[in-house]
Order: C-alpha cells, then sequence, then structure tokens
C-alpha cells in the first residue's frame, strides 16, 4: 500500500498541476462584485494539490499497520451510492435540479440509514432549496431548471 500511495501521490499531483495550468488560462470576468470563472477551479486546485501532497507524504514518512479486507457492505453501500448519483447526473438536464435534487437526497439518506420518513422529506426539500437559492442569488449561478423552466423566474 505504501507503494501505491507514492504512485498516486506523484500522479495527482502531476493532475493537479496540469488542471492549475488549464484553470489559469480561463478568460477573466470585468464585472465588479462577481467571481471570476476561474474562482471555483483554483479552488479545486488547491484542495487536489493539498490532498496529494498529503497521500505522498504518508506514503513516503509513515508506516502501514496491515494491509484491511475491504467490508462488502461497504463496498456495496460504495457502488450503489455510485448508481444514484450516475442516475443523478443522467437525469439532471431534463428534469431540472429541483426536480432531481429533492428524490436523490432522499434516496442518499435512506441509503445511509435515515429512517424518519419526514425528516427525509422535509431536509431533502430544504437542502435542495438552500443550494438552489445559494447558487442562483447568492453566486449567480443558474442551474438548469429543466421540468421548472416557465416556473422559476
Amino acid at each position: 500500500m505504501k507503494r501505491k500511495n507514492i504512485i498516486a501521490g506523484v500522479v495527482l499531483i502531476f493532475i493537479s498541476l496540469w488542471y492549475g495550468y488549464l484553470t489559469s488560462e480561463l478568460p477573466v470576468r470585468t464585472l465588479p462584485n462577481t467571481p471570476d470563472p476561474s474562482f471555483f477551479p483554483w479552488i479545486n486546485t488547491i484542495i487536489l494539490l493539498v490532498l496529494s501532497v498529503s497521500l505522498l507524504i504518508q506514503g513516503l514518512f509513515f508506516t502501514e499497520q496491515g494491509e484491511k479486507k475491504v467490508d462488502p457492505i461497504a463496498a456495496r453501500l460504495v457502488a450503489t451510492s455510485l448508481g444514484l448519483f450516475c442516475i443523478y447526473l443522467l437525469i439532471l438536464p431534463s428534469l431540472g435540479f429541483v426536480v432531481a435534487s429533492i428524490p436523490f437526497f432522499a434516496g442518499m439518506m435512506v441509503l445511509f440509514e435515515e429512517r424518519r420518513p419526514v425528516w427525509v422529506a422535509s431536509s431533502s426539500v430544504a437542502v435542495t432549496v438552500l443550494l438552489f437559492s445559494a447558487f442562483r442569488y447568492g453566486f449567480g449561478v443558474l442551474l438548469p431548471l429543466g421540468v421548472m423552466d416557465g416556473l422559476i423566474p
């Protein structure tokens, strides 16, 4: 595992540096009080670089304490989560952010063993509305409206 962490750390450092180079080529926005198009890609670049360097340091300076077996229940949970996310990405453009996100968040909560139906329903709606409002009105980022195209100004 130590060798794998070193190789993965080095590869991810190169990927993050390449991504940073591509980010530096994005155009500059001249509108006042708005973030540049490169704002969030720079955040992604910094986070990826910090995590990659951390992985490299872990591989170089820390010893492993034995190989752990993958729990089949955890592996199934990860695969199901990834499958739900892929379905969400497929239906997002046609249904829109609000309509697609509510069942996605509810499904993820149920998958991770939240069993209170009122809590699942209310928090799925609340998180979706909060995220939509933050991106639309706070950041000025237009999320896909899908079937709600004429309903939201």
